[in-house]
């Protein structure tokens, strides 16, 4: 099957290899870089600590582990492992980490909950839950990555050249529009990510973008913090320069949808940055030793249940691979791998999970 993939991030770069793998004469369109919209703009981490842990979340992390394993073997991927810490404010936190903490161990995810306040001086905390097996990846080397799979396994790659259309005839997918031009294909998958709405045929998709702020503040001595998450949405990561701070914005809001043309760096009046402050003062940072180096905003597409749509929509030949809601490293090998199942015509019971029917 001739199928257009719209969109060169980390998930369209993901449907690319695996369709080109089975045989599919793939085509994808990238308006800019491979890896320059979202996805450069994301913290790449792999997360196995599911929050609230579900079955499905569990078989997704280790199926997509299982393929970025390989990748690490084989020495294309380099992993930084930190752990993760969900940091609990309040006693009631703490309890419903400790009884995510079992269901994760059940799991098989190495998870433990820790009274304190943890490996820094946070006045606020009681304890963390923490796995330690999270980390975090290059995300712009994730996508060139498997670009550079597909294009091995027959795939063709355009940048530059954007998609502006869809072509249909009778409920079914005949073509796409590009900038002056046309191309027919038999099968489209929408991998834009927070464009994707933009080209949702005739689905109604069920997608809000909200917009991360993160700043990166340099400091004069050595930084190493794990990777963590706080009660007010608020997380930290270390870098080479110093510790980033971002809002980990994933709640699904009718009435909120951030536009991703508009808005290219935190402009709020420093509003964002003075939070960050305020979060690494109570770590026990000095104030006078942070110096912003860098900004940016990342944006993320959330649907209502937290998980992505993958299958064919109501448009014949016309498949989705978007709504990732901040998790698009950690589910990319699955989303890719799924797709590929749909084209194919076959089911799965991942397939299955994250279908768009499920909101009919």
């Amino acid at each position: 099957m001739n199928v257009g993939i719209i969109g060169g991030g980390v998930i369209g770069t993901s449907c690319a290899y695996h369709l080109s793998d089975r045989g599919h004469e793939v085509t994808l369109f990238e308006r800019d870089e491979i890896g320059s919209g979202t996805t450069a703009a994301s913290m790449a981490v792999f997360v196995w600590q599911a929050v609230p842990p579900t079955e499905f979340a569990h078989r997704l992390r280790r199926r997509a582990w299982e393929e970025y394993a390989a990748f690490i073997d084989d020495g294309d991927l380099d992993y930084t492992r930190t752990g993760l810490r969900h940091v609990a404010w309040s006693e009631s936190t703490l309890e419903t980490y400790r009884e995510y903490a079992d269901d994760l161990d059940a799991a098989g995810v190495d998870a433990t909950v820790r009274s304190g306040d943890g490996p820094y001086d946070d006045d606020r905390a009681v304890g963390e839950l923490y796995t330690p097996e999270d980390g975090y990846f290059d995300p712009v080397a994730v996508a060139e990555l498997y670009a550079r799979k597909a294009r091995a396994a027959g795939a063709t790659i355009r940048t530059g050249t954007t998609v502006t259309d869809l072509d249909t005839e009778s409920g079914r997918v005949t073509g796409l529009e590009l900038d002056g031009d046309e191309i027919a294909v038999d099968a489209v998958v929408n991998a834009a990510g927070p464009w994707a709405p933009e080209l949702g045929g005739k689905d109604d998709l069920p997608l809000r973008r909200t917009a991360g702020p993160i700043v990166g503040f340099e400091t004069d001595e050595d930084v190493e913090i794990p990777f963590s998450l706080f009660e007010n949405d608020l997380y930290v990561r270390d870098y080479s320069n110093g510790v980033y701070v971002g809002h980990y914005n994933t709640d699904y809001r009718d009435d909120e949808d951030a536009n991703p043309d508009t808005t290219a760096t935190p402009d709020d009046g420093g509003a964002f940055e003075q939070r960050a402050r305020n979060l690494l003062g109570h770590l026990g940072f000095d104030a006078d030793d942070l110096r912003r180096d860098t900004a940016w905003t990342g944006y993320r597409t959330v649907t209502p249940d937290g998980l992505p749509i993958v299958g064919e929509g109501t448009t014949e030949n016309y498949y989705l691979a978007v709504g990732m809601s901040g998790l698009g490293i950690t589910r990319a090998p699955v989303v890719g791998q799924s797709v590929a199942d749909a084209v194919g015509g076959e089911s799965s019971s991942m397939l299955r999970e994250m279908s768009p029917v499920r909101f009919d």
